[in-house]
């Protein structure tokens, strides 16, 4: 019988219907259909062989090519995730479905304090969240699985390693993981390094426009300056197995060193400690069917350095905590809960261009389903109350208090053709509250190149979504395409006043309304199938534009439509696959930001895998970017500066014992 583990991911654009192992998501079941599907509408799960063949540095970049998702592409260290146009603290990224609680979304040059070598399952949600995870989830939702505290019971050691070289900035990764369980007891240890030189580009690293511009004598050109990383990343838990149930807890060390590449004396020195507390009961009866109760403690800092001496040091200390009842009565089932965020946040020194502030999140959800025939019915609401006070800061101005109540519904429709085709339709009303970076800013901001003002006066964002999904799966044919729509008022933009401040492009935090729309297509088809392997067809699409409406114009950072067509050859032993993505020309721009080109990037790779009795071993070889071609994402800050990566040639192993 497959376990269902962890939280429940029950979305407010509309949440599936069935019961399967998705390590932290779990859905909710109807009994009327057989099978197991996703939920819907827009998930991707990155796992096993695919997750080993899209792994990268930062959580953006090895995301970066999924249907409806971009990067920040700030470098190759510190890059978040980009859903459908939204990014910082519009998406949530979560690790084992509780927030990171860094600094990631204060600054695009703060990297998430993750290790995507350490990673098992990487979930993505498109659309609004915001039902159960908060505000902050408007545009979706990554999460980061790792298996530190077990679910499960397994007896004995098991074990895996993994360690690749990569030409692109002569690096080498390795990673390895080791459990053990005896006497109902789990226990495990991880741990990985990272040392990665400056990533090799195409040419110069500032476009021809750029270099005309502003003509300089020592224009960078074959490697990007201050890409660097240097990584290093321990952990250990221990859980106890029960009848009914299993409660276990996490300590996770992280460690790097990286550089800036905005600015080429610029270095980040990241630091966080985070303990996680996970807990299930199953009763033997009544209408609640299971209990969960998960939490993370945080003590997050960073010291950004500016040739080699501490300049600015960023500190944020955090806990998530969720308590969550699932029911079951009759054709209802559903989930209720309680979530809290408390963190404190200081940024001291001459770059501290936010004041220190604690923030506290007080939030109560309830979701439920009603199952008839092949219709299923979904209601939720959520409310949030948000509490933000400056502290201990002369610069800034301490004891400024600002509280926000915010509220969340949804409604949803879902319809089972058949087995294998499904129709879901929802909509939703988010609210989220002005961050204090968005209140509180005041100064420049050296690693990114801004001066940035916020507003005390900024009141809550309101968001209206629509989403119609149609889902396709069977054995040969996999299908994901969304059609979507969000409209905002009161949308907080960090929009350019064209003036200069401190040497600086100066920044201000504004309101206006804004409109999001787009298409998702995701697809998988088995296009022959014998007895020496299969050969499957890989297209996806995205397409998204975003316009403020008030002024009539485009928003900023908004990527072109992209088509991506692949083939992969798989066998017991071997698999091969070549995939190339077309990103094309932007010319939907925001005023006084610049067009970007068109480009076409390809990847290629193949692995072997050999199975024993009681392990197995996985060679791979990739090649990304395999014309090196010079290319610039139109969602990056430093277009202009920092082009994409070159030609990578990545070889690695993978143990399993």
């Amino acid at each position: 019988m497959k376990k269902l583990i962890s939280l429940s991911v029950l979305v407010s654009t509309s949440l599936l219907a069935h019961e399967e192992k998705l390590q932290e998501v779990e859905v909710i079941e109807r009994e009327e259909t057989q099978g197991l599907v996703d939920f819907v509408p827009s998930v991707t799960k990155l796992k096993g062989a695919e997750l080993l063949k899209k792994r990268q540095t930062s959580i953006g970049d090895m995301l970066g090519s999924e249907a409806g998702v971009q990067s920040t592409n700030f470098g190759p260290n510190s890059s978040r995730p980009v859903i459908r146009g939204l990014d910082g603290d519009r998406i949530r990224v979560l690790q084992n479905a509780l927030g990171t609680l860094d600094a990631s979304t204060q600054s695009l040059d703060h990297a998430i304090p993750v290790d995507t070598l350490t990673i098992d399952q990487v979930e993505i949600v498109r659309g609004p969240m915001s039902l159960l995870y908060g505000s902050s989830a408007v545009g979706g939702v990554v999460n980061l699985v790792t298996n530190r505290i077990h679910y499960e019971y397994e007896e004995g050691f098991f074990s895996k390693v993994l360690t690749q070289g990569e030409s692109v900035n002569n690096g080498m990764s390795t990673a390895a993981h080791l459990n053990y369980g005896a006497n109902k007891w789990m226990f495990h240890v991880d741990g990985s390094t990272r040392n990665l030189g400056n990533v090799e580009i195409p040419g110069s690293a500032r476009t021809a426009r750029a270099r005309r511009e502003d003509p300089q004598g020592d224009d960078a050109k074959d490697k990007l300056p201050n890409s660097f990383n240097r990584q290093d990343n321990l952990a250990t838990g221990v859980s106890r197995i029960f009848d009914r149930g299993h409660v276990g807890v996490s300590y996770n060390h992280f460690n790097t060193l990286y550089g800036s590449v905005a600015d080429p004396d610029v270095k980040i020195d990241m630091t966080q400690n985070r303990f996680e507390l996970h807990s299930e009961y199953r009763p033997l009866s009544g209408p609640v069917r299971k209990w969960k109760l998960k939490s993370a403690q945080s003590d997050y800092f960073h010291n950004e350095l500016h040739q080699g001496h501490i300049e600015t040091r960023f500190k944020n200390r955090g806990n998530e905590t969720r308590l969550e009842g699932l029911n079951k009565t009759g054709d209802w089932n559903g989930v209720t809960g309680l979530q809290s965020q408390l963190y404190s946040f200081s940024a001291k020194g001459e770059e501290a261009f936010l004041p220190s502030s604690d923030t506290q999140k007080l939030a109560l959800f309830t979701f439920q389903q009603y199952s008839f025939g092949k219709h299923a019915l979904r209601l939720g609401g959520r409310i949030e109350d948000q509490q933000v006070r400056k502290t201990g800061s002369t610069t800034f101005g301490a004891g400024d208090e600002k509280g926000y109540l915010g509220y969340n519904a949804s409604v949803g429709h879902c319809f089972d053709f058949s087995k294998k085709n499904t129709l879901e339709s929802s909509l939703s009303y988010t609210e989220r509250a002005p961050t204090f970076q968005e209140l509180y800013s005041d100064g420049a901001h050296i690693a990114t190149g801004t001066f940035e003002i916020g507003d005390s006066s900024l009141t809550k964002e309101k968001a209206t979504a629509f989403e119609v999904t149609f889902k396709n799966t069977s054995d040969a044919h996999q299908f994901t395409g969304s059609l979507y729509t969000q409209v905002f008022k009161d949308y907080i933009a960090m929009t350019p006043t064209g003036n200069q401040n401190s040497g600086f492009d100066e920044f201000n935090y504004e309101q206006v309304d804004a409109l999001f729309y787009g298409l998702d297509l995701d697809a998988r088809n088995q296009i022959s199938h014998g007895a020496g392997g299969s050969l499957w067809l890989i297209n996806r699409f995205d397409w998204v534009r975003a316009k403020n409406t008030d002024a009539g114009t485009d928003l900023p950072r908004i990527s072109p439509p992209r088509f991506t067509a692949g083939v992969e050859y798989v066998t017991d032993e071997w698999s091969a696959d070549v995939e190339s993505m077309y990103v094309a020309h932007q010319t939907k721009t925001a005023p006084g930001e610049s067009r970007t080109d068109d480009f076409i990037m390809t990847n290629i790779g193949t692995s072997y895998r050999v199975v024993g009795n009681v392990s197995s071993l996985d060679l791979f070889v990739r090649v990304r970017n395999v014309f090196d071609v010079e290319a610039r994402s139109h969602v990056s800050t430093l277009k202009e500066i920092a082009p994409l990566a070159g030609r990578n040639f990545i070889v690695g192993a993978q143990i399993q014992l």
